[in-house]
């Protein structure tokens, strides 16, 4: 069974506006009988966990099929890339010998991926307002006073994303399965900056269960919480993945509201953190994107000095737009022949062409959607792509 995932029977991830999936990168819902989404607000994890919608999606694997809701990882993966999908078997095989997986009424719920609500401090280009508070409130006033013809729904996003602090009958829920929890993920918003997350993580030390869970982070760098190595001292792995997807200017380009220096301090934080605990690893997560994938030679040639534990090169897929597959074929041509000839670490040498494939194996567009967006920001935020990206802003004819 090449194509087989071991998550359904195993996972459940909490979007930041408050649904269900199987996976961050599935592109559908979990839903129930109707055909509507689950959502925190009216059912429980195990019920979404044990729905007639999990049961037909292991089916589906068990019988070696490729569902379409998990085409994210299929396109990954044609293009030479280790996917999700895979990555998840090497990640957590240990962690799964006791499940039959022959068996589609055989799940056993230890994977949680909490995304608990879109508290966040930056408005990040590849983002929006289904993840980031931030970003609520800048498109907010971008529909008021700039009449984008794009209408963006950030009104109802930003009431949405703050479901964890509505819900409690979620947190109770989650207090009855945490005992059968082995491995956490936190993501964003920015999950240093959602209090609740620490609460939570309290209860797992003081019901003993802290020692048999491995967490994984991914942070954007721009907080380092003072009462986190109190709490993580306690649990079996902690894994911290920082979002650094440029350097300088570029980088607070992309990710708005971010100061180079002050990330770069708390990297150094970071690493102090890790080389005092056995426990704690440092993961670099830069996420591939249409604004950064024509200058990642210089990252890449950034990282060996870093000394993170690992690194793992992301792909954006949504927003559509900042996907690389849906750049114009100009801007493609001009990233393949600069990548195909710049000095790349050998430790990346494989990747970057794997991406480069990917990248021209989807439809190109005009760009005018990514245009309008960018325009829509950079005139509030008073900044211009070509000031810090002048290759891409010609590449793909934003003036």
């Amino acid at each position: 069974m090449s194509n087989f995932c071991i998550l359904p029977w195993i996972s459940i991830e909490t979007t930041p506006l408050g649904q269900m999936r199987v996976c961050c990168l599935s592109n559908e819902n979990i839903k129930n009988s109707q055909g509507k989404d689950f959502l925190i607000e009216n059912t429980t994890l195990s019920n979404a966990f044990n729905s007639d919608y999990i049961i037909d999606l292991r089916k589906s694997f068990i019988k070696g099929e490729k569902p379409k809701s998990c085409n994210r990882c299929w396109s990954e993966e044609e293009s030479g890339r280790t996917s999700k999908r895979q990555n998840s078997w090497h990640r957590l095989k240990n962690l799964v010998k006791h499940i039959d997986f022959s068996n589609p009424n055989n799940g056993d719920l230890i994977f949680l991926d909490l995304k608990l609500g879109n508290i966040c401090n930056l408005k990040c280009r590849i983002c929006g307002s289904f993840s980031s508070s931030k970003w609520a409130q800048e498109e907010i006033e971008i529909n008021k006073n700039y009449q984008s013809e794009y209408h963006r729904p950030a009104n109802d996003f930003l009431k949405q994303g703050q479901w964890p602090r509505k819900f409690d009958a979620f947190w109770n829920d989650l207090n009855l399965i945490l005992p059968q929890i082995r491995y956490l993920e936190f993501t964003g918003g920015e999950p240093f900056l959602i209090s609740e997350h620490f609460d939570f993580l309290q209860a797992a030390i003081d019901g003993g269960h802290a020692s048999q869970i491995e967490i994984h982070y991914n942070t954007n760098g721009t907080h380092f919480p003072s009462n986190g190595p109190d709490l993580w001292k306690h649990f079996k792995l902690v894994e911290i993945a920082l979002s650094i997807d440029d350097m300088g200017p570029r980088f607070e380009y992309q990710r708005y509201g971010a100061n180079w220096n002050s990330v770069n301090k708390n990297l150094n934080k970071f690493r102090q953190l890790r080389d005092q605990n056995s426990n704690i690893i440092l993961q670099l997560c830069l996420t591939v994107n249409a604004l950064n994938f024509y200058y990642i030679d210089e990252i890449l040639r950034w990282v060996p000095n870093q000394m993170f534990n690992y690194h793992y090169l992301n792909v954006v897929h949504d927003p559509f737009h900042f996907c690389i597959k849906h750049l114009n074929d100009n801007a493609k041509k001009l990233i393949t022949d600069k990548l195909s000839a710049a000095e790349i670490p050998s430790i990346f040498s494989n990747e970057i062409q794997n991406l480069i494939q990917f990248m021209n194996s989807g439809d190109s567009t005009n760009c005018s959607y990514l245009k309008q967006i960018l325009q829509d920001s950079d005139v509030f935020r008073k900044q211009h792509l070509k000031d810090h990206h002048p290759e891409i802003a010609a590449a793909i004819g934003y003036e």
